[in-house]
């Protein structure tokens, strides 16, 4: 039977083979390590497997998906990179990811990545498919807007919107928007949103991560006027500034409330 430190030697040999150049390390956001395991070699290797499929078929068509194995020891994986990014950057964001996984959970059967460009999760257990709201993690701002009352509507209002979009999603399930809020001084401002389900879910998983995201939010957040929120099946987030793919075409508007947003 092959130990662990021989699975441990091939997996970066052969990923070795698969890993273009570096991602920037601000790429990565969060990282989850779930179930434990000790002493179990084909566990491992199934992991292994399910890791190399993602990392060396993603890129082709933006996620993938792989399971390797038989009975308990059976191991899911999925894999994504955000619109936007080339097969190069995409590569390289899930082979990072990849390490990432092995590096800080290894002994963990079920692990989740999320980056910037990309997300990766494997489990011993099959998930896909199955909203999980799990959070991962929450950031928050420090700035408080003036009116707190109106401030919270507008979010309310344009996270319902960004949520139906990313759940309407064909591919890629992700929502954005902009529409004109009140600001910390009491004028008019913009708010930015985005929601994001991984590409497994349908439109009801996805509707119903996003609601359990957007609770976590509150709870988590509070009166700040920018929140980050991201859990094992999906993420969104809310600022007074524009910031990733919100340069990207807005295809739905809604003139009365001058809310634009768009999907994937």
């Amino acid at each position: 039977m092959a130990s662990s430190s021989n699975h441990h030697q091939l997996f970066l040999v052969l990923l070795a083979l698969l890993l273009p150049i570096a991602i920037n390390g601000a790429d990565f956001i969060a990282l989850n390590c779930a179930e434990n395991f000790t002493g179990n070699a084909i566990l491992q290797g199934n992991i292994n497997s399910v890791l190399l499929n993602l990392v060396a078929n993603t890129s082709a068509y933006g996620f993938a998906d792989s399971s390797y194995g038989t009975g308990s020891d059976t191991v899911y994986g999925i894999s994504e990179c955000r619109e936007g990014a080339n097969a190069q950057a995409c590569s390289a964001c899930v082979s990072d990811s990849a390490l990432k996984a092995h590096a800080s959970c290894p002994n963990s059967a079920d692990t989740s990545v999320w980056q910037h460009s990309c997300f990766l999760r494997y489990s011993n257990k099959n998930f896909t498919g199955q909203p999980d709201s799990t959070k991962i993690g929450a950031w928050y701002s420090d700035d408080k807007p003036a009116d707190q009352q109106a401030y919270t509507r507008a979010v309310e209002e344009l996270l319902g919107a960004v949520g139906s979009a990313a759940a309407w999603g064909e591919n890629r399930k992700f929502g954005w928007g902009v529409m004109d809020s009140p600001n910390f001084k009491g004028s008019v401002g913009k708010l930015f949103a985005m929601a994001q389900c991984t590409w497994d879910l349908d439109q009801d998983a996805c509707t119903k991560c996003l609601a359990d995201a957007r609770k976590i939010r509150k709870e988590a957040c509070g009166d700040r006027a920018g929140c980050y929120v991201i859990t094992e099946s999906c993420a969104l987030r809310i600022d007074t500034s524009a910031f990733l793919f919100l340069n990207a075409p807005l295809d739905q508007t809604t003139p009365a409330r001058s809310i634009a947003v768009g999907s994937l």
